[in-house]
């Protein structure tokens, strides 16, 4: 019985070990078959990483050398294997680029030369490089990071072949070079990192100079304005009222002159070198732009010359006489004249149309005559007026009549004449002070010409008109004098024909 009963515990005991077996056997090929899988899915993700295809193309590069080489030994012995080796060279050159393996597999985007911020419109370029280093910072990163990935990739890959109890000689060799190539990778990251903070805090100094530099030129010129608005104010108070609008436009150029070579020797850093440059320039704009320069020239010839200012009444003569331009200058800009013209004796005679705004350019001074009515203050001129009476008149009681009415009518203008020759003589030589009306008169065609001559406003009309009516009203109001005038006479005699029929 004991027998028995050893004889049964033995053939239970075997069956439970095969049991054992068999369950340890299935959880092994679930283990297996679970690495299995994890490998594949990392080789699948490899053969679509950039840095495992350079590696691939490198180690197919140094076999390519390899069997370079052994086809070179060969084709000393045996020519048939020339045109083979010739072709794997072509191949070897093609595939050159994955000779070296580090420049291959270090992704780092190298970075811009920092640029030199000396002007406020560099600023610009100044942000925009720190946003550009900071972008090219982030791509290096993103790669690094990539590569980083593999490699643990290629060490998990490592883990799972032992333990599947795989020995692989290329992916120890690979990982070997990885392990390498990741230390090098990480120092010139780094490198580069440290490198870009140097560069932005540069650039970052430099922005902040420059905008140090703008706030302290803005500070220059607004005491630049204001010192220039004082004198400006003093003018108005101290100058004459006719001199303070010629006054200002002066001092406005002189203040923008101020201003740009304020500017000037703030940003450019070498000034020989800046007075050199506009020294060829003007040159080559003065010949371009000659009209241009002489309008300048011609503007400032008026400034400074004060043959007339704003507010004068001038005539100017353009087109070799044939346009003929009487009014007041309303403004001298840097370019031109600006004149309104005025309803004058010139307007009557020619031009017929009035109130136009002319713009006459400055250098118009140096090529034609321009006539100021109003030079010095002095606002009058001398105007005629011709009459014509019959030979058979009183032509002396006509010249005591023009007189006397000339004399009443003009006395204002020529007390005020008076007083303005007598300021004028400080200023020029002036030996001719009679400013008395004057009457002539000549023998005409038609009669005897009564001229008449007397002070006048520069705006002639009005009192042109006043005097010529009391003229009229005065001849034709004395029985022996008679106005000339151009007439004709028709003789008209009876023909032989008529006187026969008559008798």
């Amino acid at each position: 019985m004991k027998k028995l009963f050893l004889i049964v515990f033995f053939i239970l005991t075997l069956f439970a070990a095969d049991n054992n077996t068999t369950a340890e056997t299935n959880e092994t090929n679930k283990t297996n078959t679970l690495l299995h899988y994890q490998k594949n899915e990392i080789i699948k993700r490899l053969k679509q990483n950039e840095f495992y295809i350079t590696y691939k193309d490198y180690l197919d590069y140094k076999a390519l050398q390899e069997r370079v080489a052994l086809l070179e030994k060969k084709a000393r012995y045996n020519k048939k294997y020339k045109k083979e080796l010739q072709r794997l060279k072509t191949e070897l050159k093609l595939l050159k680029k994955n000779n070296d393996i580090y420049t291959s597999l270090i992704k780092l985007s190298s970075l811009p030369k920092p640029p030199e911020i000396n002007n406020p419109f560099a600023i610009i370029t100044g942000l925009n490089y720190e946003k550009e280093i900071q972008s090219i910072v982030e791509k290096n990163q993103k790669e690094y990071q990539i590569f980083k990935q593999t490699l643990n990739d290629l060490q998990r890959l490592k883990e799972i072949e032992q333990k599947l109890k795989i020995k692989d000689k290329e992916l120890e060799q690979m990982l070997q070079d990885f392990n390498v190539i990741d230390n090098i990778y990480k120092t010139k990251l780094n490198t580069l990192q440290a490198e870009a903070k140097i560069n932005i805090q540069k650039v970052n100094s430099q922005i902040q100079r420059e905008i140090n530099k703008l706030i302290f030129l803005a500070i220059t010129i607004a005491i630049s304005f204001i010192i220039f608005t004082l004198i400006k104010l003093a003018v108005r108070k101290y100058v004459k009222e006719e001199s303070v609008y010629i006054t200002n436009k002066i001092l406005n150029f002189i203040n923008f002159t101020v201003i740009l070579l304020i500017i000037a020797f703030f940003y450019i850093n070498n000034a020989t070198y800046l007075i050199t440059i506009l020294g060829f320039a003007s040159a080559g704009i003065a010949i371009a732009m000659k009209d241009w320069f002489m309008n300048i020239f011609g503007w400032f010839v008026i400034m400074t010359s004060g043959n007339f200012k704003v507010g004068d009444r001038v005539k100017i003569y353009l087109q070799n006489g044939q346009v003929k331009i009487v009014g007041d200058i309303i403004d001298i800009s840097l370019n031109r004249i600006v004149i309104q013209e005025d309803v004058t004796l010139t307007t009557y005679l020619y031009n017929r149309r009035a109130g136009r705004i002319v713009f006459v350019p400055n250098n118009v001074i140096f090529t034609n005559p321009i006539f100021n009515y109003t030079h010095h203050g002095l606002s009058t001129v001398w105007d005629g007026i011709d009459i014509t009476i019959t030979f058979d008149s009183n032509h002396k009681k006509a010249v005591y009549l023009a007189r006397e009415i000339v004399s009443k009518y003009s006395k204002g203008y020529t007390d005020i004449t008076k007083r303005r020759l007598q300021k004028l003589k400080s200023v020029y030589h002036i030996k001719n002070a009679n400013v008395e009306p004057r009457i002539y008169t000549f023998i005409s065609e038609n009669g005897i010409t009564i001229s008449c001559w007397y002070l006048n406003n520069y705006a002639t009309l009005n009192l042109r008109s006043t005097i010529s009516a009391e003229i009229i009203d005065a001849f034709n109001n004395a029985e022996d004098i008679k106005i000339a005038y151009p007439t004709y006479s028709i003789k008209m005699e009876k023909t032989n024909h008529e006187k026969f029929d008559e008798a």
